[in-house]
């Protein structure tokens, strides 16, 4: 009982100076500290932007040419490419080719698979020729079934759209034709169909 009556006199200055400083930070509130990030402008900010390449995929063909070449391989061209630049590329034809199996003036697609054959192996193949047109005559068009479009199949004699997608589809399933004959594998194409196609098609 003593010790409480020896501090009660100090209780009021104990009560001034607890309500002095809550009243410091009513008055003065404690500013929060602020990250580096937080204090920067929104036109100071550091943007991040992805960079796109110059070079894009798209102006660039991948073609695989194998066969009768000095360097088969996979080469890269650009768009608008014939297949005489990938052949000079692989080093030009070996002793044995049989070029007159190939358009060397034909435009490359990407992905394109080109087989130069031997002459042995070409015996068997008709040569793709296109005939002079004569007065009052059209000249023939020799369609590639490995690299033709929906539309350019669509011009060979019979073909129509749903056959014409079923030979994109065959390709795209099992890659490049690798002979005319492999034509009758297609759904809708029999011997006698390939037969009346071979001296306008080729591969």
């Amino acid at each position: 009982m003593y010790k409480i009556e020896k501090y009660k006199k100090y209780i009021p200055w104990l009560v001034i100076a607890i309500i002095s400083v809550s009243m410091i930070y009513v008055l003065f509130p404690r500013e929060e500290a602020t990250s580096d990030w937080e204090e920067l402008p929104l036109e100071q900010s550091e943007t991040i932007t992805l960079e796109t390449t110059t070079d894009s995929t798209s102006e660039k063909l991948l073609v695989d040419i194998k066969g009768e070449v000095k360097k088969p391989g996979v080469y890269e061209l650009h768009q608008g490419s014939r297949v005489e630049e990938v052949i000079l590329l692989a080093g030009g034809f070996t002793d044995k080719a049989e070029e007159r199996q190939l358009n060397l003036a034909e435009k490359l697609t990407d992905q394109q698979m080109i087989y130069v054959p031997n002459k042995e192996e070409a015996k068997d193949l008709p040569i793709p020729t296109v005939t002079t047109a004569s007065e009052g005559s059209s000249p023939m068009n020799i369609v590639n079934i490995n690299t033709a479009t929906l539309t350019e199949l669509q011009t060979l004699t019979g073909i129509g759209p749903s056959k014409a997608q079923a030979i994109i589809d065959y390709r795209e399933e099992n890659g490049n034709f690798k002979s005319i004959a492999e034509l009758q594998e297609v759904n809708g194409f029999g011997e006698k169909t390939v037969e009346k196609l071979k001296e306008s098609i080729t591969v």
